[in-house]
């Protein structure tokens, strides 16, 4: 291992140590207090959210995109230190921290024995979806994950993200872990909303053409496993709220190219009103747009990606 690793793992676990002994309200506070730290110190990132906004609401004025980036930056603080509080979440504390409105129509979509398919969004906390649907449902989510280079740091989170059952499929040996999750009938999560291979089949999102992942819509389609969405936002009391949408594929019939855009544009579409209800919630600061294709009419004068 190297003095980097070490050094980055040692700081996260002083963090995590510290954040454990904390009541929530002041863990989302400080959380919210560091997103507002890296949004003036990080001038990069900044730029790139900035830019991202001015694209997506060409028609709000910089002073509001301006609060629009900051409370970005702020949300996803708050979800980091969250994550680092996980350790001292209970069922009984989870259900108070987080309602689920329908979670009884995911139970009847996994009597079909065909499994299912969520999508989320790097959204609210996307961590909590995770964890709140194993708790509200009773039934474990694999969850396809990024692995941590560090990978002590990697364990950490992943013993987090596991701790209400949760199973845990890294990327790149996804395939094959999804299909026979499918495959025994149960609940598969993804969160497909960031930059996709420029090959990918380009989808418009938020006014641009931009290559998006397929994948949910491909195994749906292919295996027959229901597709859901959820987006729950943070309220205003730090609580949060969600509902679970099946989107439809009755009219799509069996899988073909054309299906799978279709199906593809379905829940990008609800991942983007989803982010215009609460576009404070998103996280703009990710460069989802730098393989997107050029089209007349775009802002002038912004980043290049």
């Amino acid at each position: 291992m190297s003095i980097k690793h070490l050094v980055e793992y040692l700081a996260f676990k002083v963090a995590a140590g510290i954040v454990r002994l904390l009541p929530l309200h002041v863990v989302q506070r400080t959380g919210a207090a560091l997103g507002e730290f890296v949004y003036g110190a990080f001038g990069f990132r900044r730029a790139v959210t900035l830019d991202n906004l001015r694209h997506a609401f060409p028609e709000k004025s910089p002073a509001e995109l301006e609060g629009i980036a900051r409370a970005s930056f702020r949300s996803v603080g708050t979800a980091f230190f969250e994550l680092l509080w996980f350790p001292r979440l209970t069922d009984s504390s989870l259900r108070r921290l987080f309602v689920y409105e329908n979670a009884e129509f995911v139970l009847d979509l996994l009597k079909q024995g065909k499994g299912i398919i969520m999508v989320a969004a790097h959204f609210g906390n996307w961590e909590l979806t995770a964890l709140a649907f194993s708790v509200y449902t009773g039934v474990p989510l694999n969850v396809i994950a990024k692995t941590q280079s560090n990978k002590l740091v990697n364990a950490s989170i992943a013993k987090r993200r596991t701790r209400f059952g949760n199973v845990l499929i890294p990327m790149g040996i996804s395939v094959r872990d999804l299909v026979r999750a499918l495959e025994q009938g149960k609940a598969v999560g993804i969160v497909p909303d960031q930059s996709a291979p420029k090959e990918s089949v380009p989808i418009e999102f938020f006014g641009r053409p931009v290559p998006t992942h397929q994948g949910p819509a491909v195994f749906s389609l292919k295996m027959g496993a229901p597709l859901i969405a959820t987006f729950p936002a943070r309220q205003p009391d730090g609580s949060y709220k969600g509902r679970f949408v099946r989107i439809p594929t009755d009219d799509l019939g069996n899988y073909t190219e054309e299906t799978m855009i279709e199906l593809t544009k379905r829940h990008v579409k609800l991942t983007e009103d989803a982010i215009r209800e609460h576009p404070d919630q998103w996280m703009w600061m990710h460069k989802r747009w730098k393989h997107a294709a050029a089209r007349p009419g775009l802002v002038e004068g912004t980043l290049r990606e």
